[in-house]
């Protein structure tokens, strides 16, 4: 079996008896299931190409609250999370999923709603690899895009006229729709909502706030 066909769901709680009960109640429905004591033992075994999800107990020895969540989001790890808390935690799970949680579970917990959370986290992993992988698609394909014509989809997404955008980037009209039309071949958009769709996928602004990918202006009309 490949990682791709591997759903494997990850689960860390210090208490024994609480992972050998999670493990087999989870694997009684045929869940492949990897249980670790802390998150630092969870990152070393963790394997990105394989689908899954991951059981955090909220409290966990030798780290303060929520900073194993932190650690992943250090780590660049976006594996969906549901929050294993004690009655008593219930304010700190809803802080974990503010902060990017997909659920919290208390204890103790009726097995039917584990199942149910690990259901819903096992599909919000699919969700956010395929968005991954379309996003890498359209990535590929901005990428083929020269700087003038970044330029000018960055100013489409802002909304501008064809008009504005000649007057901003110091070019005639006549190029400005050249490049449009560039962009709309390059980034296969077969209409101005699917690019702006396209550019929201990518976030596209934020892109080139992080790169200065616009030129600046020409000292002249370009006819």
């Amino acid at each position: 079996m490949t990682a791709q066909n591997t759903v494997l769901v990850y689960l860390v709680d210090d208490d024994p008896a609480v992972r050998d009960s999670l493990q087999n109640l989870l694997e009684s429905v045929g869940l492949q299931v990897q249980s670790f004591a802390d998150t630092e033992t969870f990152l070393t075994a963790y394997r990105p190409d394989c689908p899954g999800c991951l059981l955090l107990d909220v409290r966990i020895p030798g780290r303060n609250d929520l900073s194993s969540q932190q650690l992943l989001r250090d780590r660049g790890i976006d594996v969906p999370v549901v929050i294993i808390t004690g009655h008593g935690d219930v304010a700190m799970a809803v802080t974990a999923m503010k902060q990017g949680a997909l659920d919290f579970i208390e204890k103790p917990f009726n097995d039917q709603m584990l199942l149910d959370c690990v259901h819903n986290a096992l599909i919000e992993d699919r969700i956010r690899r395929r968005t991954r992988a379309q996003r890498q698609v359209l990535l590929a394909r901005f990428k083929t895009l020269t700087p003038r014509e970044q330029d000018v989809l960055r100013q489409v997404v802002e909304g501008l006229s064809n008009r504005k955008i000649a007057e901003l980037l110091n070019l005639s009209r006549k190029t400005v729709e050249v490049h449009r039309a560039k962009v709309m071949q390059k980034m296969q958009a077969e209409t101005l909502s699917q690019l702006i769709r396209m550019a929201m996928a990518l976030d596209i602004l934020q892109i080139f706030d992080a790169t200065g990918a616009i030129a600046s202006p020409k000292a002249t009309l370009i006819e």
